[in-house]
């Protein structure tokens, strides 16, 4: 990465990588909010969670299945990231409000119906 890139840079070309190389509806996905796009969402998830809720969100069994968590419940999907819960570490401000939107929306797109 180039120096003069900064953090928003590298998220934008992230996303706009993502749309350009997944496959199916979750790239191309979009939010109504900002910058929020499922894509960037994959990206973020690839970078911060996958280490323990999996590849495309398939768990090993140690830590909670986000492909069950109800698409009608994204504001304890927030206060779980940023506050934490259990074993899983409170990211607090690490995500910008469209990072976090951005993860919701690639989470919630594999989760199952409430």
């Amino acid at each position: 990465m180039p120096a003069a890139m900064t953090r928003a840079h590298a998220a934008v070309f992230a996303a706009l990588l993502a749309a350009v190389l997944l496959p199916g509806p979750v790239a191309r996905a979009q939010a109504p909010e900002g910058g929020a796009s499922a894509a960037l969402g994959r990206s973020l998830y690839t970078s911060y969670c996958a280490r323990c809720h999996g590849v495309n969100m398939v768990s090993n069994g140690a830590s909670f299945d986000l492909r069950s968590f109800p698409k009608d419940q994204r504001e304890r999907f927030e206060r779980s990231v940023t506050q934490g819960l259990r074993a899983m570490p409170a990211w607090g401000t690490t995500f910008q409000p469209d990072e976090l939107a951005s993860l919701w929306l690639f989470v919630s797109a594999a989760a199952s119906p409430p």
